[in-house]
């Protein structure tokens, strides 16, 4: 039986964050990310990226680099991208700069009859 792809989203929301990995999600069943995106406020600057299993779902890290603003990350190649039931989803800050007081990762997860 196929299934209509279906869209959602992982988020992870920190008040005045700092460097660390977080676990955000085991998935159930077989899916892929569609995108990496991060929203910072204040502060001068906060790099991440999101991880399956330890390994970098964007090919570079993230610099969010404008305050207030939604920026994506490049995502690395298709086979990295694709979860396997009970892989696990990690959202990872790099690093923060001059105290932002809230940082938001966004990860876009599709599940399909094709992942």
């Amino acid at each position: 039986m196929a299934v209509k792809a279906r869209l959602t989203e992982k988020v992870l929301t920190l008040k005045a964050p700092g460097a660390g990995v977080h676990v955000l999600w085991r998935a159930p069943v077989a899916c892929r990310v569609k995108a990496v995106r991060a929203y910072r406020i204040a502060g001068t600057g906060a790099v991440i990226n999101a991880g399956k299993n330890g390994v970098d779902l964007c090919s570079a890290d993230l610099s969010v680099t404008t305050a207030s603003t939604w920026m994506s990350g490049v995502l690395a190649a298709a086979s990295v991208l694709k979860f396997a039931a009970g892989d696990t989803l990690t959202a990872e800050v790099v690093s923060v700069a001059g105290t932002p007081t809230d940082l938001v990762i966004q990860v876009d997860v599709e599940q399909d009859a094709n992942t």
